[in-house]
């Protein structure tokens, strides 16, 4: 393993300089609500302030930038740990210099410290997430195409050398001429299997996960390939808690609807998240009620899908579309599902849309923050003592 020499920096909310908010107030009513914390990843040299920590107003859709990171070259999908502690942040850079960066994160000062950065034997890292039990942290890297798996020490910071899943070339009439090119990877609400979704073969791999005893969190060998429709580019996955999957797939711009079998899934519905063929779709999520799924699309006619789930079948329906500012690359919704954010790249903005609850629509606001190349929002708990 070859541990990167890195730069440990922490900046707190009196020091962040760059990075403007557009309407924001300091009202005594904002004062008295409950503020959210959110974490925004970006494309960044590691000199600049890559990771920020904002707080989001719920009551009134006001973001105020609170302090952030250096030291990591592009931070573009960051992670948060169950307790709110530890922030996991991908480096997407080539081959060697490509990285995975632990972060702890106080919640009551606000304060960020990086305090480990490992290379991942996998260029451009796309994807960071943690195993259910707390004992891994997982990359897909996509021009590696292969997933890297390392186990975490009492403090979370990776130790040993890493596990890393490799898998075979697959029609090499895709974009990537078959070449696997991992884009997520993600546990079912059980606990019981591990995702990847692989946009170079069009192909889910799917693993379960061993037992605590054993040494790696799964058995490269005891994988089954869910086939997608081909050039269709699966990129993420959410799942509703009755164990539907829902995958946003990049270069058809289809939602597909996977339904359960055993260790694995099978596809029951494409429908079209982007209806003018700019194959750049990017990020999906449910409503935290599960009524309403949400898709975003770049390159053509950016903006948001909305999608009606039926509560019988987990199948959709689309219902609408919200224009956005320009590549929408990644997107969330708040706890309370009153308010959807998008980090728009290429304008340089994190955009704030009021959500109606009964119908699942989007309203434009007026509020919005200024921030370079945002790709990756998370919100991340309360900010404490409010």
């Amino acid at each position: 393993m070859y541990r990167l020499s890195h730069v440990i920096s922490a900046v707190t909310a009196m020091s962040v300089g760059f990075g403007s908010v557009c309407c924001v107030s300091h009202s005594s009513s904002d004062r008295e609500t409950e503020r959210l914390i959110l974490l925004s990843g970006s494309y960044s040299p590691s000199d600049s302030i890559g990771v920020k920590v904002w707080s989001f107003d719920p009551a009134s859709g006001h973001l105020t930038l609170s302090g952030g990171v250096k030291g990591i070259s592009n931070p573009s999908f960051v992670h948060v740990s169950d307790d709110g502690r530890r922030i996991y942040s991908v480096g997407e850079d080539a081959a060697v210099l490509s990285s995975v960066n632990m972060i702890r994160f106080d919640a009551d000062s606000l304060r960020m410290t990086l305090e480990s950065s490992d290379t991942i034997g996998g260029g451009a890292p796309c994807y960071v997430n943690l195993s259910p039990d707390d004992r891994y942290v997982l990359t897909a890297n996509y021009h590696g195409g292969n997933v890297t798996i390392y186990a975490l020490d009492s403090a979370g910071k990776p130790v040993g050398d890493p596990q890393i899943l490799s898998f075979e070339h697959g029609d090499p009439s895709t974009q990537s001429k078959g070449a696997p090119r991992l884009h997520s990877v993600t546990f079912t609400p059980d606990s019981s299997l591990l995702v990847c979704a692989d946009l170079g073969t069009d192909r889910l791999h799917v693993f379960p996960l061993n037992g605590s005893g054993a040494k790696n969190l799964v058995d490269a060998n005891r994988m089954t390939d869910v086939e997608l429709k081909p050039h269709s580019g699966p990129r993420h996955i959410v799942y509703s808690k009755r164990g539907t999957g829902y995958l946003i797939n990049e270069i058809s711009g289809e939602v597909t609807v996977l339904e359960r079998r055993g260790d694995s899934f099978e596809p029951v519905q494409y429908i079209a998240s982007d209806t003018v063929g700019g194959h750049g779709s990017g990020d999906i999520h449910l409503s935290p009620d599960e009524r309403f799924l949400y898709t975003s699309n770049r390159l053509k006619a950016d903006g948001i899908a909305v999608f009606a789930i039926d509560s019988a079948t987990g199948r959709l329906t689309r219902t609408g579309y919200m224009a956005t500012g320009p590549h929408p690359r990644n997107f969330a919704l708040s706890p309370d599902g009153r308010w959807l954010l998008v980090a728009c790249r290429d304008n340089d903005r994190i955009e704030v849309y009021a959500r109606d609850s009964l119908t699942g629509q989007l309203t434009p606001t007026d509020h919005y923050a200024v921030t370079p190349n945002p790709v990756c929002l998370k919100f991340a708990g309360r900010i404490a003592g409010e």
